[in-house]
């Protein structure tokens, strides 16, 4: 039998909640049929597990008007759509194809087009562009119009191209501190709250303010402080200022990432399921977070399925970032499946095929997983000359002063050592304990630091039971 509203229910099982959020305050639906959907809709955005059916009884009619309706009023306000606009009418007049339509859309927005609108700048540009176009043409009427809005909003455009043009400078410190360590961000903060919380500059400033602030923030680990912005930021969204489902699932990637260092792991999952919900090019970075959700959970069944049918994404895609991070993720999947050869497998394919791309880039999280696929299976002396051939030991040693580092290839490398006769039970307990008790202040770091304990307990169970109680005397773990 064919089920009944199918097409609605698909659509509907689409809407994010902010999406939801923003629909519900705008509305003005003297039906009440109509609102009850809308209602239904919202419910279930925000209750994934145990959504409510809709009203069958209604006139499917009403559930066609609605769809149509929520489509417009999200695209009136997509900033995406509206930039695919600017550009074509640029192309058009710049081509000299512009159509008096074109115009008359142009001309309307010019009455009342705000310099705080999100591709303000771009706008701008449009306009600049249409002068010329007007005024070749001896349109002298359409000229000054068009010449006033320019005149008008030079100030708000030069302001705007600073402030981008000092973002730049900022994003190249922030994420030198966050990929390199090699210099510090911290200065740019009062000024990026500056520009967030200016509502009078363009929206694409805003946002990129909002982004570096949270890069800035977890750099210094100040999560708190991502709390504060993520409430104004939440504010915004639900009011359908920066809509776009691009910018929606970023903003439930980094919330899944606030969670988790919190360890409120059902709420991050929450997140991480709505990043995913659409797919974009950042579709496999948001895919890597929301698995290590998962596998947190122990939920591994459930990652390593999601993972395995993105792997077309991941081969073909030509971030490396997202694409070494993805295969990392996938190997400890596997070897959380008891397929650590499979893991061991597929790391050295990958290597072979991109070995300047890992240790160039993220050498760090595919390693990890790589010798812990070697680990699973006693391969011990495999390990050594894997870290020899790469000089992982090298490398890690620079690493130390990332705000993610965690002494994991070390303690890999000394339980190696141990278990291939090289060092004594009492070294290999010095070293795993000199190199833990730095994370004591660091209650997110102390935890992982428990479940490496749990993972090589099976290997050295009376060695790691001296290490974690000297860690306990240390106050390093709970």
């Amino acid at each position: 039998m064919k089920e009944k509203l199918k097409k609605f229910k698909e659509f509907a099982s689409e809407i994010l909640p902010h999406e939801a959020k923003y629909l519900c305050s705008i509305q003005q639906f003297a039906d009440d049929e109509k609102l009850d959907i809308l209602n239904t809709i919202a419910y279930n955005c925000n209750q994934i597990n145990r959504p409510k059916p809709f009203n069958e009884h209604i006139d499917k009619r009403k559930y066609s008007s609605l769809k149509n309706w929520i489509q417009k009023k999200l695209d009136e306000i997509n900033v995406d759509l509206h930039f695919e606009w600017i550009n074509e009418m640029d192309r058009r007049v710049m081509t000299d194809t512009l159509r008096p339509e074109d115009e008359h859309q142009i001309f309307r927005l010019l009455k009342n087009y705000p310099n705080s609108q999100f591709y303000f700048m771009k706008f701008y540009e449009l306009v600049v562009n249409l002068r010329q176009f007007l005024l070749i043409r001896l349109r002298y009427k359409e000229h000054e119009i068009v010449h006033q809005f320019v005149e008008n909003n030079r100030a708000a455009y030069l302001q705007s191209k600073e402030v981008s043009d000092q973002m730049h400078k900022a994003s190249v410190d922030i994420i030198n501190k966050y990929s390199l360590n090699n210099t510090e961000s911290k200065q740019w903060e009062k000024w990026l709250l500056e520009v967030f919380y200016n509502e009078h500059l363009d929206g694409l400033n805003r946002y990129f303010a909002a982004i570096r602030l949270t890069f800035v923030y977890f750099n210094y680990r100040e999560y708190d402080k991502i709390k504060n912005l993520n409430v104004r930021l939440d504010e915004l969204l639900s009011e359908g200022v920066f809509y776009t489902r691009r910018i929606l699932l970023n903003y439930y990637s980094n919330c899944l990432l606030l969670h988790s260092k919190f360890d409120i792991l059902q709420q991050a999952e929450e997140y991480g399921y709505l990043s995913i919900k659409h797919k974009n090019e950042d579709h496999l970075k948001y895919l890597n977070n929301y698995s290590a959700i998962l596998l947190r959970q122990g939920k591994i069944d459930k990652a390593l399925s999601l993972m395995r049918q993105a792997m077309p994404e991941m081969r073909n895609t030509n971030n490396f970032h997202n694409k070494i991070g993805f295969t990392a993720f996938y190997m400890k999947c596997l070897c959380l499946n008891d397929q650590a050869a499979d893991a061991e497998r597929f790391g050295i394919s990958f290597l072979r095929i991109y070995k300047q791309e890992v240790l160039e880039q993220r050498w760090h999280v595919f390693f990890v997983s790589f010798l812990q696929s070697m680990i699973k299976q006693e391969k011990f002396g495999e390990v050594l000359r894997t870290i020899r051939k790469y000089s992982i030991l090298e490398k890690d040693q620079t690493f130390q002063s990332s705000v993610i580092y965690l002494p994991t290839i070390v303690w890999y490398e000394a339980l190696s050592r141990y278990m291939e006769g090289k060092i004594s039970a009492e070294s290999l307990i010095q070293i795993l304990t000199e190199n833990s008790t730095q994370y004591a202040t660091n209650p997110h770091k102390a935890n992982l630091l428990q479940k490496l304990i749990s993972e090589l307990s099976s290997y050295v169970p009376n060695i790691m039971k001296a290490v974690k109680s000297n860690l306990l005397e240390r106050e390093v773990i709970a």
